[in-house]
């Protein structure tokens, strides 16, 4: 029989204390996310709702930004930058595995009802135990992201216009128009310049 010394005692107790440690931080992650799913997104109120992101959820929102009722977390995604003008419509889904994956939203960004974003998936490979993987999803200024499209790791580049119902799995160039399933690029945003207008608004009570 062998023996532990005392420090390897100790050690087996600082991975313990580490392993609760992190587990009570996740209990807390999956508070905060029922927190913003089943109360914060029901308030009517654009200033209650922002407040709570950037406080509780550490995100980082820019100026004149709006986020709409009913944005939902499935999983609890990673780092989220969200710029200057931007405005994010009513059922908004975020779908993230965990703090690796990242989202990160430009100035001036549209974006419709209905709109899937994930920041993760599985592994699956079937030899592998259908472990997380985490996939940054990057939308950059001026683009535009109508209703219902899906955005699965990728990033839509400046100017760029994702159409109703499109599932984007690989990058999408800048002002390029992109539709179907899987998205096809079917035309150009033109002229290629960044739009002059700013999307400081917001639907009231929403």
């Amino acid at each position: 029989m062998i023996r532990e010394t005392g420090d390897d005692q100790n050690i087996g107790r600082m991975a313990r204390m580490r392993r609760r440690i992190w587990t009570l931080y996740d209990v807390w992650l999956d508070f905060l996310a029922y927190v913003a799913n089943h109360v914060v997104c029901h308030v009517p109120v654009h200033v209650f709702r922002l407040w709570y992101y950037r406080t509780f959820m550490r995100w980082e929102i820019g100026h004149h930004t709006s986020i709409h009722e009913r944005l939902r977390l499935l999983g609890c995604p990673g780092k989220v930058t969200i710029g200057d003008n931007t405005l994010i419509g009513i059922d908004f889904y975020i779908a993230g595995a965990g703090f690796a994956g990242s989202l990160t939203i430009g100035n001036n960004v549209n974006i419709a009802m209905q709109v899937f974003v994930t920041t993760g998936g599985h592994e699956l490979d079937p030899r592998k135990n259908f472990e997380f993987t985490h996939i940054p999803v990057v939308v950059e200024d001026h683009a535009v992201i109508f209703a219902r499209a899906m955005l699965v790791g990728c990033r839509v580049g400046r100017g760029a216009v994702v159409l109703p119902g499109a599932v984007v799995t690989n990058d999408v160039p800048p002002f390029s128009i992109v539709g179907g399933v899987p998205a096809k690029i079917v035309g150009r945003r033109e002229p290629a310049e960044d739009p002059i207008y700013r999307l400081d608004w917001h639907w009231r009570f929403h």
